[in-house]
């Protein structure tokens, strides 16, 4: 891992785009910018199974794009060979040195087979599996030959998992589209999570598609990163569908996109003033067990420095309280949904974040509505995490056990909650090196000695490190970590980031700044002194203000399993940038008491 240039001053910049953004303005009127092009594509007229909102969706999508300076060719209704020339006519235009920015948008029916996907034009004609790859326009080389073009950010979204997209005549092995990690430089959003359909009902308006209405309300919105309005959406639609509907996105981005990035840039007082905003409302929710505090927190900070568990702590919460929700949901069955954009209540905001699937995103951020009275209505419950099935016992010479099973797609390294399960008598030990300048090995000891999960607390060796219910630290050895040391995603997927920013103390001594910036980087095999496992490999890269010290860390994690497998961890003086201090710890044997492979 490289040590980068990571300044306080570039951490502030990162931030006022991450999670605080440009001074809003309005939008200015339309100037076609020669730097972005799309390509909007609508689909209804399929003869097998007809749509009644893909046209208008994305004649809603068009406008807003030409509105935020694309040049867009609009497609509705296309046939195989009008679908293929234009793909073929955007990726040429995709592909100029001019092009920053590419957009693909899609609304119709599509299909996966064999792990690919594939768009359904009007004219097609599929009565057998065999028929598809012929028929359909395959999204993947449509990503292949977008990838080609270095240097810029190209984003894909599909409103295509409508069910039954063949009639009557052939019905997919599996339903929906596949997943597909984002390629470096790219954000890929479908309208519902992989192998999930989704209903062609229209809105309240009556005038766009649920996914679509969002999106487009969501994006229009002055100064919003990209990532923030899907994260948005993504709420909306799950809580109008009654959790039937939960969009999904991959993202590899390498920088910040804003349809429309009006208003000036805030200054370094200005970032600093939100931030502290910011800590103000951490600290004022931090210790609540009201799952609406924990929705109003993420509804004003999507992708603050406590989103990760601000998601954690609300998807415990609404699984602690599912006998409740189903209480209510019995109760209020013949309630009507609330129009689109109302704020959800309690009631069904606890029905729509129960804890998803391996296969489902697990971040959860509130719609950005106005505020409107509380509305219950009757909702099925999510799927939850799979229950722990077993003990986790593992240690130098006996069989490893499968801690992550491989991914059968070619094309994805799959989504997974964190999923951790700690319990009074869990324990852990590590091998703790110098991996650059040597020296003896040491033993690391871990057992858990207390947990309270409402509040938020894990006690290891009777306090001698605290952690929060993810496993971030809290405090270490007698050093306190103020807001907390935000190590751990809520999920695991290829290409997340997220940035965590601390005041770490110890009696006696000077308390001093950190930063790190984090991704998940890889998924990987490694070997540990009980065996070779599968793990996600997480980066993350810092400094420490009071010296200028250049950190990172790596650590081997796997969902399910409460405590990194390995992890690197690096100081670097600020001028030399030689290693001041390392340390490598490994698993060497773990007993976890509830536990489920992912």
């Amino acid at each position: 891992m490289s040590v980068g240039c990571t300044s306080r001053r570039a951490f502030l910049r990162s931030l006022a785009a991450l999670s605080i953004g440009a001074v809003p303005g309005p939008i200015a009127a339309a100037t076609r910018d020669p730097s972005r092009v799309a390509l909007v594509v609508g689909n209804d007229a399929s003869p097998a199974a007809p749509l009644a909102n893909a046209v208008n969706d994305a004649n809603a999508v068009a406008a807003l794009l030409e509105k935020a300076g694309f040049g867009v060719e609009r497609r509705v209704n296309a046939t195989r060979s009008e679908l293929v020339a234009a793909a073929g006519r955007y990726v040429e235009a995709a592909a100029r040195s001019e092009i920053s920015l590419a957009l693909f948008y899609y609304a119709g029916h599509g299909a996966q087979l064999d792990w690919r996907n594939y768009l359904l034009p009007v004219d097609a004609r599929v009565d057998t599996a065999s028929d598809l790859p012929a028929q359909g326009v395959d999204m993947g080389s449509l990503l292949v030959r977008l990838g080609r073009a270095k240097g810029r950010s190209y984003v894909v979204i599909l409103d295509a998992c409508r069910d039954n997209p063949f009639g009557p005549s052939f019905r997919p092995s599996q339903p929906g589209l596949s997943q597909f990690d984002a390629p470096p430089g790219g954000l890929l959003a479908f309208s519902t999570a992989p192998g999930s359909v989704a209903a062609d009902a229209a809105t309240a308006s009556g005038r766009a598609g649920l996914y679509t209405e969002n999106l487009v309300r969501e994006l229009s919105v002055p100064a919003t990163r990209l990532e923030d309005a899907l994260k948005r959406v993504r709420l909306a639609v799950r809580v109008a569908s009654r959790g039937a509907q939960i969009p999904w996105e991959s993202t590899s981005l390498e920088t910040d996109v804003f349809l429309f990035p009006s208003g000036r840039r805030l200054t370094e007082a200005e970032i600093e003033s939100a931030l502290e905003r910011e800590l103000a409302s951490w600290n004022r929710v931090k210790g609540s067990k009201n799952i609406d505090d924990w929705i109003v927190f993420l509804r004003e900070w999507p992708s603050g420095r406590f989103a990760e568990v601000a998601q954690s702590r609300l998807s415990h919460f609404a699984a602690r309280d599912e006998g409740a929700r189903l209480a209510a949901r019995i109760a209020a069955a013949a309630t009507p949904l609330p129009a689109i954009g109302s704020a959800p209540s309690v009631t069904l905001a606890a029905a729509a974040l129960a804890d998803a699937p391996p296969r489902e995103p697990a971040s959860v951020v509130a719609a950005a509505a106005p505020a409107a009275p509380a509305v219950a209505i009757s909702m099925p419950p999510a799927a939850p995490v799979p229950s722990a099935t077993s003990i986790l016992d593992i240690a130098p010479g006996r069989p490893v056990p499968a801690l992550m099973r491989p991914s059968a797609n070619p094309n994805s390294a799959g989504t997974y909650v964190l999923g951790r399960r700690f319990e009074v008598g869990d324990r852990v030990v590590y091998q703790r090196s110098d991996p650059v300048y040597g020296g003896e090995r040491e033993t690391v000891d871990w057992r858990v000695t207390g947990v309270d999960l409402d509040g938020d607390r894990v006690e290891l060796n009777d306090g001698f490190i605290v952690l929060d219910s993810m496993g971030n630290p809290l405090v270490w050895d007698g050093v306190v970590y103020e807001p907390r040391f935000q190590a751990v995603p809520s999920e695991f997927q290829l290409g997340k980031r997220w940035t965590t920013r601390y005041v770490a103390s110890r009696a006696g001594q000077a308390p001093f700044e950190a930063y790190y910036d984090y991704v998940i980087a890889a998924r990987e095999r490694i070997r540990l002194p009980f065996g070779e496992v599968e793990t996600f490999r997480v980066d993350g890269e810092g400094f420490q203000v009071r010296s200028g010290q250049r950190l990172t860390i790596q650590h081997w994690l796997v969902p399910g399993v409460n405590y990194s497998l390995r992890t690197d961890n690096r100081r670097y003086d600020a001028r030399s940038l030689r290693v001041v201090r390392a340390e490598l710890r490994e698993m060497v044997s773990c007993r976890q008491v509830r536990w489920a492979p992912a």
